[in-house]
């Protein structure tokens, strides 16, 4: 079963959970996390719980933040607990109870349509994580410091990746798909981070949007080569093969 996004809507509360899985640590903790929880985030229980949900890094990068939006706050809190019983997870807290707020305001304001852009993205990168979590990260490693920081367009670097493994995404009706584009590539105001930041620290585990480094990504530079991404990479746990193409 598929969460449908007809019924996300932006007076929906929103609420966040942080989960983690035991025998972690730095990064292989917060994949080990997400995959401890997919069961969960494929259940009928959570799917008619929520209508919306995304993932992004947390704790020391060894734990999962899942944000959701629900109209049955205490039906998805239901849900979790009862998961988190049974699945031994080291701790499962809820950092924001179910409540009302507008999430977009640092992010240009249209809070319906990134409610809908979160969880989108959130299912592609379920699957293609998944799918081959490298290929995924490699992914998302060479958009920030080729595609991105060079000023190249998003769809050709995604759209193999995507095709081929995520079943979410071809489900999407060609203007759904379109707004996701739209959306992924949406960065309202340079100083504050894209839109495209919350897809990168799901994949990846981190972004590149502190002080002292974001800044590099506010003006077209050359594509990093390779070599020079891994030596940024390592830091996270792996490498990009030297043949690896999107």
């Amino acid at each position: 079963m598929k969460i449908s996004l007809d019924r996300l809507t932006e007076k929906d509360l929103f609420g966040r959970y942080l989960i983690k899985a035991p025998n972690g640590g730095r990064f292989n903790g917060y994949y080990r996390s997400l995959d401890v929880i997919r069961p969960l985030l494929d259940s009928q229980e959570w799917l008619t719980s929520v209508t919306g949900f995304y993932i992004n890094v947390a704790g020391e990068f060894d734990s999962v933040r899942l944000s959701y939006f629900t109209s049955r706050p205490d039906q998805t809190n239901e849900v979790v607990n009862r998961f988190a019983m049974q699945h031994k997870l080291e701790k499962v807290e809820p950092m924001a109870r179910a409540h009302t707020v507008s999430i977009s305001q640092e992010y240009g304001g249209e809070e319906l349509r990134f409610r809908k852009y979160l969880s989108t993205y959130a299912l592609i990168g379920l699957e293609i994580m998944e799918a081959d979590l490298l290929n995924a990260r490699c992914l998302f490693a060479t958009f920030r410091w080729q595609v991105m920081r060079a000023r190249q367009p998003y769809r050709p670097h995604f759209i193999t990746t995507f095709e081929s493994q995520s079943s979410f995404y071809n489900s999407l009706l060609n203007e759904q798909k379109e707004q996701f584009w739209q959306d992924l590539a949406h960065w309202p105001n340079p100083p504050q981070v894209d839109w495209a930041h919350l897809f990168v620290n799901m994949v990846l585990g981190c972004d590149w949007n502190g002080p002292k480094i974001w800044p590099m990504f506010l003006t077209q530079q050359p594509a990093l080569p390779i070599q020079e991404i891994n030596k940024i990479t390592i830091e996270l746990g792996f490498e990009i093969p030297h043949d690896w193409h999107p």
